[in-house]
């Protein structure tokens, strides 16, 4: 009998999970493709295409999105097992909860696992290709790339640029080599240490020419260039956080650190990575926990009287979901404020990705502690 009411649980939780996951999802990326309207109508793009779009921004949705899919499934599927009053009958029969409850905690590991993989592997992944798929909407073309965190784009006058560190923040690029060529070959190379955005142009330090057509070599403390893109230009090609990788990531830190540069958000966004997906687990426990131990929802909110047991389903439901998105406000709401004092250094960057779900895990693992049998 255990075996079977844990299939019945788990079946529904997942399925649940699926629907909610995927439409919640979907709704989002529609509301995203709502914003690009602008951008995309005087193109003229195929259905293909702007559906291709809209997909591709799923998996980065469905990824924020699932803490709260998998609470509002917990709390529904354990809030109707009690208004069945499905508990009370495991109860009497003799049936621990904890027994039943255990291969929630599995499930919940596999969740947080798939959170994981899907943030390192397909979000990157899909999120790469959707801002490819915007430059051939809008005919941006393709004029930057990255290599191992080098950027590598064209000139305005056909140049090759290759800078090894760019810092928006500061608009400031380091490493800078511009190739020139004529139609026989590379005609000139400069190197330069650094380069700054002057606004209306950039202002190249430490620079070291290689004229390849006289075989000369000279030096000079600074120049002006105006063969590289704004930083406006720049910043909007760059390669989103969301495009990289948890190694891309630390990679880069890397480099900074190693150019003598500290970035409180860099280290944010590496901590927050591993932190994230463990709120997956705790969402689970918390709507479990939440639905079995609390009473309030069932003897308070969700009781009727006979006559109005079917609109007091309806109720519960309701409430069920009412309460579920108040605590996912609170815990984006708690979780985006922290990574904010994360950024600005008034948290330790490497434990304000920490804060809200370790608050989160003792409440969702107290809770469960003590789900009464």
């Amino acid at each position: 009998m255990i075996i079977t009411v844990q299939r019945l649980y788990i079946r529904d939780l997942l399925k649940l999970l699926l629907l909610l996951a995927l439409g919640l999802s979907l709704f989002f990326s529609i509301i995203g493709l709502i914003d690009k309207v602008d951008d995309f109508m005087p193109h003229k793009p195929s259905f293909a295409l702007v559906a291709e779009y809209t997909l591709l921004a799923m998996p980065l949705n469905t990824h924020y999105l699932l803490p709260t899919a998998i609470l509002l499934s917990s709390i529904f599927t354990f809030s109707q097992a009690i208004r069945r009053r499905e508990i009370i009958a495991i109860k009497a029969s003799g049936g621990r909860m904890k027994g039943i409850l255990k291969p929630f905690l599995g499930i919940g590991l596999i969740l947080t696992l798939f959170a994981f993989i899907l943030g390192e592997v397909i979000v990157p992944t899909a999120s790469k290709k959707r801002h490819e798929l915007y430059d051939t909407i809008t005919g941006k073309g393709k004029n930057l790339s990255f290599r191992d965190g080098v950027m590598y784009m064209r000139g305005k006058e056909g140049e090759i640029v290759r800078i090894s560190l760019y810092l928006p923040e500061e608009k400031k690029a380091l490493g800078v080599s511009i190739l020139s060529f004529t139609p026989s070959g590379l005609r000139e190379r400069i190197d330069a240490e650094t380069a700054f955005w002057t606004g209306d142009g950039w202002r190249l330090t430490g620079i070291t020419a290689y004229d390849i057509g006289e075989g000369k070599i000279h030096s000079e403390k600074e120049m002006r260039y105006t063969g590289i893109a704004s930083p406006t230009i720049l910043q909007s090609d760059l390669w989103k956080v969301e495009e990289m990788t948890l190694p891309d990531l630390i990679r880069y830190n890397r480099r900074l650190n190693e150019a003598g540069f500290r970035n409180p958000k860099m280290l944010v966004d590496i901590s927050s990575r591993i932190s994230y997906p463990l709120v997956n687990l705790f969402m689970l426990l918390l709507g479990i926990a939440l639905s079995l131990e609390s009473r309030v929802i069932e003897e308070k909110l969700g009781r009727v009287l006979p006559s109005q047991r079917g609109e007091g389903k309806k109720a519960g439901g309701f409430v069920s979901a009412g309460l579920g998105l108040v605590i996912s406000l609170a815990y984006w709401f708690g979780y985006s404020l922290f990574l904010s004092l994360g950024y600005a250094g008034t948290v330790p960057p490497v434990i304000a990705p920490w804060i809200i779900p370790a608050v989160y895990g003792l409440i969702s693992f107290y809770l469960y502690r003590h789900i009464p049998e």
